[in-house]
C-alpha cells in the first residue's frame, strides 16, 4: 500500500516552516505571523489566559511591539503523518527604536500541523 505523500513526515519541512515563522515574525505587518497559526491555534506565553483562535491571536499581534533578531533553534522533534512537536529555544529582540530594545531567550513547545493545503502550521505554541 502506498503511503499518501501528504501524511509522510519529513522534517525539513518543520525546518522551512520554522524559517518562514522567524520571517514573518520580523516583518514590517505586525498580524504577518498570525496566519503561520492554525484557525484553531493556542498561544500560551505563560501568562494568565491562553489566546485561542486566529481572531484572538490577531488582538495579540496588534498590540505586540515590534521584533527583530527573531531565532527559534530546535532541540528536538518528533513527529508522525501531519502533526508534529518540537522543543525549542527561541530568542527575539522587541522594542521601538526610540526606546532601549528588550532582549528575550525562551524555551517552549510548538506543534505543527500540516494542513490540507500542504503548508505546516503551528496548532499550539506554549513559551516560558
Amino acid at each position: 500500500m502506498a503511503m499518501d505523500p501528504q501524511l509522510t513526515f519529513d522534517e525539513s519541512e518543520i525546518r522551512a516552516a520554522e524559517r518562514r515563522l522567524e520571517t514573518a515574525l520580523e516583518a514590517d505587518d505586525p498580524t504577518a505571523w498570525v496566519f503561520d497559526y492554525t484557525d484553531d491555534a493556542v498561544f500560551d506565553g505563560g501568562g494568565e489566559h491562553a489566546s485561542i483562535g486566529r481572531e484572538s491571536l490577531l488582538s495579540m499581534a496588534r498590540s505586540m511591539r515590534p521584533l527583530t533578531s527573531v531565532s527559534i533553534r530546535p532541540l528536538r522533534t518528533e513527529g508522525q503523518g501531519s502533526l508534529a512537536a518540537v522543543w525549542v529555544e527561541g530568542s527575539w529582540v522587541s522594542g521601538p527604536t526610540e526606546s532601549p530594545p528588550t532582549t528575550v531567550n525562551v524555551r517552549g513547545l510548538l506543534v505543527w500541523r500540516k494542513e490540507a493545503d500542504g503548508v505546516w502550521r503551528v496548532a499550539m505554541e506554549h513559551i516560558g
